[in-house]
């Protein structure tokens, strides 16, 4: 029979980063807030148009941001979840082998 061997360290280690990523990525400014949290933008942009497209921009930035942290998120809980069911496998195929020789 092989040998299966599954680097869960490893595992862990990208979950840890995974949450990191997300941490970045929530902590990230919007153009909003690099304007100094004015009211709109239409008080330095001047032009409405120009003002308008950097609010539109501005939302689909955030919302982007929101699906990438929602994304890693869900991913970083099922890499910890695999990393949880190999390490259980692991320890229950070794309980049963013990009592196996006993």
């Amino acid at each position: 029979m092989g040998r299966i061997s599954v680097p869960v360290q490893d595992l862990k280690d990208t979950v840890k980063e995974l949450q990191n990523i997300g941490d970045l990525l929530g902590d990230s400014a919007t153009l909003f807030h690099a304007a100094g949290d004015r009211k709109d933008f239409k008080s330095f942009a001047g032009d409405s148009k120009l003002a308008h497209a950097l609010d539109e921009f501005d939302r689909a930035w955030g919302e982007g941001h929101e699906r990438v942290r929602d994304n890693v998120k869900t991913f970083s809980d099922n890499v910890d979840t695999i990393a949880e069911n190999f390490t259980q496998t692991d320890d229950d195929s070794a309980k049963a082998l013990e009592k196996k020789d006993a």
